[in-house]
């Protein structure tokens, strides 16, 4: 473990990932950890895979000897970056206690330079992102420039209090197409949608996995070995702390789709989605979305969130775009 004093007040210590899962148990509903990415679910299981061409610096921040915080970056050279990678988290950000966003950061960037670090490079972030606020205000150091561009757009709906008011919010256009194809989906025999079992989820992730590969030529080259490491190890992680929820759909008693799904705070994720091609007559990659939606309409979650991309399909079924930038700390002296 590495501390670094940072004056009277401000300290910053080197943890590990069990340290961060006694913060994540202690503070989980203090801190502002309301980005499922920066979770220790999702940072362990993408560590764990892909963790070995970079130097970990998971950094605790305290404030008078309180914890206030955890920037969770990985180091290559003398450039920190948000433990991910784009093709497998849409958004990064740090997790810090409301109210004290200038402390952190100023306890942060201290310890940076006493590093050698003279950059910090966050890809993906979005407009309520703690990274993406500091990097707009008036009051950062003195010796750090910071640069912000959009990037790209996630697609993210609110959620009605029912079903016949989310229809109600979709033009009368959307609203046939829906109907027209959820009936077109019921004659086509009998539809069974309900989440994995936990305790069954290597067998689960077996059908999602053959399903994801099977689905479309660019699924199957994008699902490589490592990538199919990370969602076995992320499907444990988010199972275990009972964020997961792939749910499945069957036709007939045959696995016709499975949404990969996570649900944090009161938001639910559309992370991936996988069909059996043999049933793409009923538009059943589509239909198995609209389900999860219809899930969490129910578990009166608040918003669903699409996640990056701007496929039309996501503007049809109801999403907003929120805008997505790239924000860069660079060291001036």
């Amino acid at each position: 473990m590495e501390t670094a004093e940072q004056g009277s007040s401000l300290s910053v210590e080197t943890i590990d990932f069990p340290e961060l899962d006694l913060l994540w148990n202690q503070y989980r509903h203090i801190w502002n950890w309301d980005n499922p990415f920066v979770t220790p679910p999702w940072l362990k299981s993408w560590w764990r895979v892909f963790g070995e061409t970079s130097e970990l610096l998971l950094l605790l921040i305290a404030c008078g000897g309180r914890p206030i915080g955890v920037a969770p970056l990985m180091l290559a050279g003398d450039t920190g970056r948000i433990i991910g990678s784009a093709d497998l988290c849409d958004t990064g950000d740090v997790i810090v206690e409301a109210q004290e966003e200038q402390p952190f950061f100023s306890g942060l960037f201290k310890f940076l330079e006493s590093r050698r670090i003279s950059r910090l490079v966050f890809g993906s972030v979005r407009p309520d992102s703690a990274i993406h606020r500091f990097a707009a205000a008036a009051h950062q150091p003195s010796s750090w420039r910071s640069s912000s561009r959009v990037v790209g757009y996630s697609i993210e709906m609110a959620l009605p209090v029912g079903w016949p008011e989310y229809f109600a919010g979709l033009s009368s256009k959307q609203r046939h197409e829906v109907r027209r194809k959820l009936r077109r989906l019921s004659e086509a025999g009998e539809i069974v949608v309900g989440d994995c079992d936990a305790g069954e989820m290597e067998s689960a992730m077996n059908r999602f996995i053959d399903l994801f590969r099977r689905s479309r030529k660019d699924k199957a080259a994008f699902m490589n070995d490592a990538r199919e490491r990370f969602f076995r190890e992320l499907a444990v992680e988010l199972a275990a702390s009972g964020m997961l929820r792939l749910q499945e759909m069957t036709i007939n008693g045959v696995t016709a789709a499975m949404v990969f799904c996570v649900q944090h705070e009161q938001s639910l994720y559309l992370y991936n989605n996988a069909y059996r091609p043999e049933y793409r007559s009923l538009s059943i990659g589509l239909m198995s979305k609209v389900l999860s939606i219809q899930t969490a309409i129910e578990a009166e979650l608040a918003i669903y969130d699409f996640l990056g991309g701007t496929e039309r399909y996501k503007h049809q079924l109801g999403g907003r775009e929120v805008r997505l930038y790239s924000c860069t700390f660079t060291y001036t002296r």
